[in-house]
């Protein structure tokens, strides 16, 4: 069998597409987004995301594999083999399925090499890794099947590859995550049924019996052994329980408990707010620091800064999470959490009534203008490439006093202030957390 398998792998068209494999891995991992770099979650998902694309082409390649004997026309070559069919089959299919995994190891070494730079202690997160194992064998195997089945050389290719592309993004289940958040991690045992479904395709794809044609049938054929029959049986059994298992057993990605790890906490400075993130995020640090030192200069007695700034997963409670969190690599979101816990710190919990939309604005002012205070930049600059969409009037007038000398924006500030607490009775203590 393993001649075989050595035969197999050096007919491969996939020998001849694999330089193309590999620029495919790293247009996908580095065209569609850079912030994962420096993260090991995130890294891990751009890794695994890259099985989308390469899965089509493996199911493309697999299925004109799994046809070529019947398209020579030798199916009696492959009916009268002394060797059996189930090892030629998957002798095939393990050849695809090397190639297109050497094209998927390249590219998480890539990822993991670009990373370790910034991300600290750490590596890859195998959870991520396996799902996009499992997605490349499912391609490969639902491939090898169809073309075994019906050997087209150009139709049957073809359909795969887009096929399998629509259903992975059209199953109301999913086998893929685009995104790894260090707050959230994937679950093994839906990581496993997922696996379990690729492997039991894998095991029925080579030991499916072939579909007989007209001109095979007034062939002599040899007998399939009845525990190979019992594996094809077994294996379409169990695709076919794991498969409706799978919304049975979860959703992939759930909360990491905080006590997972040890937050990383650091402050700019004596006197001034601490951040804590988790350690995956390590590379924010300097920023929200800055970020965390600017809030915590008191311009105003009144302006109040909590001891710490804590990231998303960091501190929950049946409460919530008051928790900062950095979108896609933006820390402005985290900006964001930090001017409204100083708001929240500073003023409580003002609900002014609907009709009072002077106080209503004052807070939008305020919020905004700590924002843009805690960027330490020219709001043109902080705000480019973000829509902010209802707060135009608020970010028109946070800008303008953001530019002013600080004898002016202390001014500024009291009197919106005053809007706010017109009616002290707006603004509560914020006691949930």
């Amino acid at each position: 069998m393993l001649n075989a398998y050595r035969i197999e792998l050096r007919r491969s068209p996939l020998l001849t597409a694999f330089p193309l494999m590999i620029a495919v891995d790293l247009v996908v991992l580095f065209g569609r987004s850079r912030y994962w770099i420096g993260v090991w979650p995130e890294a891990s998902v751009a890794a695994q995301v890259v099985t989308l694309f390469l899965g089509p082409v493996l199911a493309g390649v697999s299925a004109w594999q799994a046809g070529r004997s019947s398209r020579a026309g030798m199916p009696e070559t492959v009916l009268a083999a002394a060797r059996p069919i189930w090892r030629i089959e998957a002798a095939r299919l393990a050849a695809t399925l090397t190639l297109g995994f050497l094209a998927y190891v390249i590219g998480c070494l890539t990822a993991a090499f670009i990373s370790f730079g910034e991300a600290g202690p750490g590596f890859l997160w195998p959870s991520y890794l396996l799902l996009g194992a499992s997605i490349l064998i499912i391609f490969a195997s639902v491939g090898h099947l169809a073309g075994r089945w019906w050997p087209s050389a150009a139709f049957t290719p073809v359909v795969c590859a887009l096929g399998c592309f629509i259903s992975m993004l059209a199953l109301p289940f999913k086998f893929n995550v685009l995104a790894g958040p260090p707050d959230q991690h994937l679950r093994l045992l839906p990581v496993a049924v997922r696996l379990l479904f690729a492997l039991a395709l894998a095991a029925l794809a080579v030991t499916a019996p072939p579909l007989r044609r007209s001109a095979e049938r007034q062939m002599p054929r040899q007998g399939t052994p009845l525990h190979i029959r019992g594996v094809a049986i077994g294996s379409a059994a169990g695709s076919l329980i794991a498969l409706a298992a799978v919304p049975a057993a979860g959703e992939l990605r759930v909360e990491r408990p905080a006590s997972a790890t040890a937050p990383l906490c650091e402050r700019a400075e004596k006197g001034v707010p601490q951040v804590c993130v988790w350690p995956e995020h390590r590379k924010y640090l300097p920023e929200l620091t800055g970020m965390a030192q600017r809030l915590g200069q008191p311009v105003q007695p009144w302006l109040k800064s909590p001891d710490a700034f804590h990231e998303f997963g960091l501190r929950r409670n049946k409460w919530g999470d008051r928790g900062f969190d950095i979108a896609e690599g933006h820390v402005r979101t985290a900006a964001i959490a930090m001017a409204d816990r100083v708001f929240t710190e500073s003023l409580g919990l003002c609900i002014p009534p609907r009709q009072e939309s002077r106080a209503w604005q004052a807070m939008d002012n305020i919020r905004l203008w700590l924002e843009y205070r805690s960027a330490g930049q020219d709001p043109a600059v902080a705000d480019e490439g973000l829509h902010m969409e209802g707060v135009s009037a608020a970010q028109r007038e946070a800008t303008k006093v953001i530019r002013m000398p600080a004898a002016e924006q202390q001014k500024w500030l009291a009197q919106e202030r005053g809007h706010i607490l017109r009616d002290p009775s707006w603004c509560k203590p914020d006691d949930r957390f």
